[in-house]
């Protein structure tokens, strides 16, 4: 099961460069660039690929790392990321232009691009991504807590498992002692049972101790 400190790491480095890139796309299509082609065509290609990124991230991508790491968001999230979905789609939609002087022209026949990406990208995607970290970081908190005391609660059961074992191997070493030299074979059995117990249980006592520091 992936940890959701990594969803969240994956998710964000996928959406939070879109926020930049969506303003810089309507920069790149209003400007009287002094940039050379090269560069132009360099800033031009980075800015589209962030914002697909970012919202192949939030409409596809998300869902399968939130499926590999067995999480659902809970409802309020669920909306905050259909408003990032809703917020970039323009700037999606734009995209779906195949060339770079198509892409630049339509972004300039659709001046209210500018007011989507400081009103709408910016504020919208930057609040999603701060209650999700937020959410995935409370979420993964409990499910180590959970993880934790489980394992304690496995060490404890083995712990009494070692005592049982001790037992046993005292009283067979009595058992030994009492039907006397046909009890050798016996109780050197018995002394092996109890040395690997007294192992076994100072090996639990240490990883108990790290545990519960």
């Amino acid at each position: 099961m992936k940890p959701l400190s990594d969803v969240q790491n994956s998710a964000f480095m996928a959406i939070a460069p879109c926020r930049a890139a969506s303003l810089a796309l309507v920069v790149l299509a209003n400007e009287d660039s002094q940039h050379a082609p090269d560069t132009m065509k360099e800033l031009l290609d980075q800015s589209v690929h962030r914002i697909r990124a970012a919202y192949e991230m939030l409409t596809a991508g998300l869902d399968k790392l939130l499926a590999e790491s067995e999480y659902e968001l809970p409802a309020d999230l669920g909306s905050q990321r259909k408003k990032s979905i809703d917020a970039l789609a323009p700037f999606a939609e734009v995209l779906s232009t195949q060339s770079d002087g198509q892409i630049l022209e339509r972004v300039r026949e659709m001046p209210s691009l500018t007011a989507q990406a400081l009103y709408k990208v910016e504020p919208i995607v930057s609040q999603f991504l701060i209650d999700m970290t937020k959410n995935m970081f409370e979420a993964q908190k409990s499910r180590d807590s959970a993880r934790d005391e489980g394992m304690r609660d496995a060490i404890e059961n083995a712990e009494t498992v070692g005592r049982h074992i001790q037992l046993i191997a005292f009283n067979a070493s009595i058992e030994a002692a009492r039907i006397g030299d046909q009890g050798k074979g016996f109780a050197v059995i018995a002394s092996e049972i109890r040395n690997l117990s007294g192992r076994t249980q100072t090996l639990l006592d240490t990883m108990s101790g790290y545990l519960r520091a």
